[in-house]
């Protein structure tokens, strides 16, 4: 018993041109998508265990913009506004407040003190600062008022401004206990050591996981043809 099996070798011939030229392309852009996407994800997932208590802004940082069949590149980046105090995380540095991208214009960098109000991302909230402005004013009134120093409130806010090397800031005075407790302090420069890993965490990922991706979608259009 004999089968004899007829290839019409042109109608082969252009079906693997059309993979060729289409579905090839296509599924290389989706294998890049897909492991850039999946790059993302895990540095986001890893991000609170490098920063405690990361907000949902510096979670959000990571993105990507994908490869499409005309043009077969992904790249995974940091958005432009979070780069602005992640770059020092990632390449290390001297901060100074230039570097302010909220308010360039500052004097100083504000830094937060163990005893000061945090919100639930572990940042001082907003409005902190000028509340403890207000409040400094208001109770050094208070004691003018009083005509003798240190009469008032029995805790009042201190800004005291920095000088013989050591930061100014504000302060919480507690006059029964004869207290001053720092809440923020006024640096003109913050240094950093590399410590996020963004561009290792992305290339060892990459490295380890692409050729599943990309397999994957060549198997997807091939499978799809038959």
């Amino acid at each position: 018993m004999k089968t004899t099996l007829h290839i019409n070798t042109k109608q082969a011939s252009l079906e693997l041109q059309r993979i060729a030229s289409k579905d090839i392309p296509y599924a290389l852009a989706q294998g890049l998508n897909g492991v850039a996407k999946a790059a993302r994800d895990q540095v986001k997932q890893e991000l609170p265990s490098i920063f405690h208590n990361t907000n949902a802004f510096t979670r959000n940082s990571v993105a990507f913009t994908p490869a499409n069949k005309n043009y077969q590149t992904a790249t995974i980046f940091i958005k432009d506004q979070q780069a602005k105090y992640l770059q020092f995380e990632e390449y290390g540095g001297t901060r100074t407040p230039s570097d302010n991208s909220v308010n360039p214009s500052a004097k100083a960098l504000v830094v937060a003190a163990p005893n000061a109000k945090k919100n639930a991302s572990g940042a001082l909230p907003k409005g902190y600062v000028k509340s403890l402005a207000q409040k400094a004013q208001q109770d050094l009134q208070r004691v003018k008022a009083a005509g003798r120093k240190g009469k008032g409130k029995a805790q009042s806010i201190l800004k005291v401004s920095g000088k013989n090397g050591k930061p100014g800031g504000f302060f919480l005075l507690n006059r029964q206990q004869h207290s001053l407790t720092r809440l923020v302090s006024f640096v003109d420069k913050a240094s950093y050591k590399p410590k996020m890993g963004f561009h290792q965490k992305v290339e060892q990922f990459i490295n380890k996981n692409a050729n599943h991706y990309l397999e994957q979608a060549i198997d997807r259009i091939l499978t799809k043809g038959k």
